[in-house]
């Protein structure tokens, strides 16, 4: 419930008229000091790697259907990465209009690029831009569920949050980390570099590998 004031309907410092205010998060980035990949010592590696990035990464070309794209993802995965990758899914649940801050980014960005559901399958071409897919929840949840499937079935692990994935990223990837020389945490979230310096603080082969928008598969 806002604070109400005669003057104005809720408070201009949090909200707007679209709902509550972006933060600047990416700005807080020059606050570390990067480290070149090539910098890195060591041959075995293993890499954490965020769904929300990686749904956006792997660009869906023209006349695949969604068995070929969830190949294309696996493709990517294997090229970047190798057999030591685990992806983390986002958790979606069932009450869309949920008060958490996380559901209401989701409805933010879900206005923005509004798009009808469909019903598809393994042989089903998108008829839509990849954009508007992804951006009807219903739509995502579908494909990342036929997505996590196959990529299981190529013994990549894949792990999917209750809700919000960027502690489970962190957790798991703190959980290997005697296993392996390096660990990437692999995404664009500034949030997981601060979950790295609380629960990690001290582990010197632990990473952030902060990557961009998109790529080619």
């Amino acid at each position: 419930m806002f604070f109400t004031f005669e003057l104005s309907p809720f408070p201009l410092s949090l909200f707007n008229e679209e709902g509550m205010r972006k933060g600047t998060k990416s700005s807080l980035f020059s606050a570390f000091t990067p480290t070149k990949i090539d910098a890195v010592q060591g041959k075995n590696n293993f890499a954490v790697v965020d769904e929300g990035h990686l749904l956006h990464k792997v660009v869906w070309q023209r006349n695949m259907n969604f068995g070929d794209i969830a190949k294309s993802y696996l493709t990517y995965l294997q090229t970047h990465y190798g057999s030591n990758v685990a992806v983390v899914f986002d958790g979606y649940p069932s009450d869309v209009n949920g008060k958490s801050t996380k559901s209401a980014e989701r409805i933010r960005r879900a206005n923005l690029h509004s798009s009808h559901e469909i019903i598809f399958n393994e042989a089903t071409c998108p008829e839509i831009s990849q954009e508007q897919f992804l951006a009807n929840e219903r739509n995502k949840v579908r494909f990342i569920d036929l997505l996590k499937k196959f990529l299981q079935k190529a013994n990549v692990t894949v792990k999917q949050a209750v809700e919000d994935v960027d502690v489970v990223i962190v957790e798991t990837a703190v959980s290997v980390k005697s296993q392996y020389d390096n660990i990437f945490v692999v995404g664009e979230n500034f949030d997981f570099l601060v979950l790295l310096t609380v629960l990690a603080p001290m582990k010197e082969n632990l990473y952030f590998r902060k990557c961009g928008k998109r790529e080619d598969a």
